[in-house]
């Protein structure tokens, strides 16, 4: 998969799941078969919210093309 492949991949399992991001996310780290997606959330460009993660993180398995939710703290 290249790299738009692999971001049209997580930008479509976040619309299934009609979760608000910012397009068009960007690459994050590589493991074996999976490749993080991050996407900023909307809210967070806003100068007086603090939201804590300001992000939404996907894994997506270049193999299978799973798409797996990052739990964040």
């Amino acid at each position: 998969m290249n790299r738009e492949k692999i971001l049209k991949t997580a930008q479509d399992y976040m619309k299934s799941r009609k979760i608000d991001i910012v397009f068009p996310g960007e690459i994050g780290e590589t493991r074996e078969d999976k490749i993080e997606v991050i996407f900023l959330k909307p809210i967070a460009l806003e100068p007086d919210v603090i939201v804590c993660p300001p992000d939404n993180r996907v894994w997506v398995n270049v193999k299978t093309k799973e798409v797996t939710w990052i739990t964040q703290m």
